[in-house]
C-alpha cells in the first residue's frame, strides 16, 4: 500500500486511496484527472469504468524480436525512400511560378514539413494507444475516433500554420504587399488543412488494418506517414501556391473568402473534437508542445540554409537525416508511451526510479524491453542510411561518394540517433510523472531536436570533408548538382 501511494499524485490522500474499491472508486479517479495537465487515455478510460478489454491487457503476447524489426524496418525504408522524393521535388520547385514570384516562400517549407510531421506522428502515437488499448474494435468506435481526431488535426493545422508566415514576413529579403501576404498565408493554411486531411485518413486506415492483421501499429504509423508526408505537403504546396499566384491576380477578395472559409472549418473542428473525451485535453491544452517545436525546427531551417552557400549539395541529405532520425525516435516514444498507458489501465505500479532513465547504460544495455526496442532501431539506421545515401548519389549531388564520406555520414546520424534515442527515454517518463501525457508532448520536442542535431550535425560532416578530405566547398566547383538550389 505504501508503495501504491507513493505513485499517487501528492494530493491524492490515504483515506482516498482506500475507497478506490469502493462504489465512490470515480472520485479518485476524477481526483487524479484534475492533476493531468493532459488527461491521459487510461485515466480517462478509468473515469468510464470501463473493464471490458482489461483482461485482454493481460494476457496479450510479448513482441518478439523479430517481429519487432521487421514490422520496424519495412515501413523505414519506405519512409527513407519518401524523403530522398521530398528533396527531388524540392529541386524542381526552383521554377515554380509560386517560388519565382515569391522566392522568400521557401522559408516556410521546413516550418510545414516539421508541422505535419508533429500533427501526424502525435495522431499516430495517439491512435495506436487507443488501438492497443481495445478503443477501436468495434465499427462505432472506429468512427467515433477517426471524426474526433480528423477534426481535432484540422483545428491544429490551421491555426499552426497560420503562424509559418510570420518568419518569412520577419526574415524575408524582399519587402510584402497585402496581395503577397494574403497568397503566403492562404497557401499555408491550404497546404496544411489538405495534407493533415489525407495523411490522417491514411493513419486511421494504418491502425485499422494493423490491428486486424495483429501487428503493433506503434511500429508501422509514424515511418508510413513520414514515406508520404513530406511529398505530399510539397506537392500540395507547389500546386496550391502556383494557382494562387495565379487567381490573386485576377481577383484577390476571392481568395480572401476562401481563407476565411478554412478559419470556419477550424472552428467548426474545434468545436466536433471537443465533444469527444479523447479529443477534448489535447484541444484545450495541447498547443504548447507543437509550437514550440515550430519554433525551433524554424531555427534549424535557418541553420540549414546559412551553410547551402557553402556546401549546396547539403540540401540532398538534410531531410534524409533529419527525417529518419525523427522517424525512430517517435516508434521508441509511442511505444514506451502505449507501455504506460497499459500499465495505468491495469494498476500496475511502475518501479524503475526515474532517474535510473538517465542512466545510458539503461538505455542501451538493459533487458528491458525500451532498450532492446532502442538497440533494433540503432541498428536498423545503419544499413539503411547505407543504402539510402547510395540512392541520392545514384541520382547525382554534384561530387562523388567516397568511403570517408560514407563513413562520416552514417556516423553522424548514428550520434543523431544514439542522442534522440537516450532523450527520449528519460523525457516520455518525465512527461510522465509531470502529469503530461507523452502521446500528445514528446514527439513533437524529439523531432523538432533531431532536426537541430541533424543539421548540425550535417554541416560538422560537410566540413570536415571539405578540411580534411578535399571536399569542394564553393558552389561553383560542383557541377550537375540537383540539390541546394535554395
Amino acid at each position: 500500500m505504501e508503495e501504491e501511494i507513493t505513485n499517487l499524485p501528492k494530493s491524492t490522500t490515504t483515506e482516498q486511496l482506500l475507497t478506490e474499491n469502493s462504489p465512490n472508486a470515480e472520485n479518485v479517479s476524477n481526483i487524479i484527472v484534475e492533476n493531468w495537465i493532459f488527461a491521459p487515455i487510461a485515466i480517462t478510460i478509468q473515469k468510464m469504468n470501463s473493464h471490458r478489454n482489461r483482461d485482454v491487457l493481460h494476457v496479450e503476447q510479448r513482441e518478439s524480436r523479430s517481429s519487432f524489426m521487421l514490422q520496424a524496418l519495412i515501413p523505414f525504408l519506405f519512409a527513407g525512400l519518401g524523403l530522398i522524393f521530398a528533396g527531388i521535388l524540392l529541386e524542381s520547385a526552383e521554377g515554380s511560378n509560386f517560388f519565382t514570384e515569391l522566392p522568400d516562400a521557401v522559408i516556410m517549407i521546413p516550418t510545414l514539413v516539421g508541422l505535419k510531421g508533429n500533427l501526424e506522428m502525435t495522431l499516430s502515437s495517439r491512435l495506436s494507444t487507443l488501438a492497443n488499448l481495445g478503443f477501436m474494435e468495434s465499427h462505432k468506435d472506429k468512427i467515433n475516433v477517426a471524426l474526433s481526431n480528423l477534426a481535432l488535426i484540422q483545428c491544429q493545422a490551421i491555426a499552426v500554420s497560420s503562424l509559418a508566415v510570420f518568419p518569412v514576413l520577419i526574415f524575408g529579403e524582399q519587402p510584402f504587399s497585402f496581395g503577397d501576404t494574403l497568397c503566403l498565408l492562404l497557401s499555408a493554411v491550404a497546404t496544411a488543412s489538405f495534407a493533415s486531411f489525407l495523411l490522417s485518413l491514411l493513419m486511421v486506415a494504418v491502425v485499422i488494418i494493423s490491428r486486424k492483421h495483429n501487428l503493433n501499429p506503434d511500429n508501422i504509423c509514424t515511418p508510413v506517414a513520414a514515406s508520404l508526408g513530406d511529398v505530399s505537403t510539397l506537392y500540395i504546396l507547389l500546386t496550391v501556391g502556383t494557382v494562387v499566384s495565379q487567381v490573386r491576380h485576377i481577383h484577390i477578395t476571392f481568395l480572401f473568402i476562401i481563407l476565411i472559409l478554412f478559419y470556419c472549418l477550424a472552428i467548426f473542428g474545434a468545436f466536433l473534437a471537443s465533444k469527444d473525451r479523447f479529443t477534448l485535453e489535447v484541444l484545450k491544452n495541447g498547443w504548447w508542445p507543437i509550437l514550440c517545436a515550430m519554433v525551433i525546427t524554424t531555427g534549424s531551417g535557418f541553420v540549414l540554409k546559412s551553410s547551402i552557400h557553402s556546401y549546396p549539395p547539403i540540401a540532398a541529405f538534410q531531410p534524409l537525416i533529419n527525417g529518419l532520425g525523427g522517424n525512430l525516435v517517435a516508434v521508441q516514444a509511442s511505444r514506451i508511451s502505449t507501455q504506460l498507458h497499459k500499465a495505468r489501465k491495469n494498476r500496475e505500479i511502475e518501479v524503475d526510479s526515474i532517474w535510473r532513465h538517465f542512466s545510458p547504460l539503461r538505455s542501451f544495455f538493459s533487458k528491458s524491453e525500451d532498450s532492446i526496442a532502442a538497440r533494433i532501431l540503432l541498428a536498423i539506421s545503419i544499413p539503411s542510411n547505407i543504402i539510402f545515401i547510395h540512392v541520392i548519389f545514384f541520382i547525382g549531388v554534384g561530387f562523388g561518394n567516397t568511403f570517408w564520406f560514407t563513413l562520416s555520414f552514417l556516423v553522424v546520424c548514428v550520434i543523431q540517433v544514439t542522442i534522440l534515442l537516450y532523450v527520449c527515454q528519460f523525457l516520455v517518463r518525465a512527461m510522465w510523472l509531470m502529469r503530461i501525457d507523452p502521446d500528445n508532448s514528446a514527439i513533437p520536442f524529439l523531432t523538432a531536436l533531431g532536426d537541430l542535431i541533424g543539421s548540425l550535425l550535417l554541416i560538422l560532416c560537410f566540413w570536415s570533408q571539405w578540411r580534411y578530405f578535399n571536399l569542394p566547398v564553393s558552389s561553383d566547383q560542383y557541377t550537375g548538382h540537383k540539390f541546394g538550389h535554395f
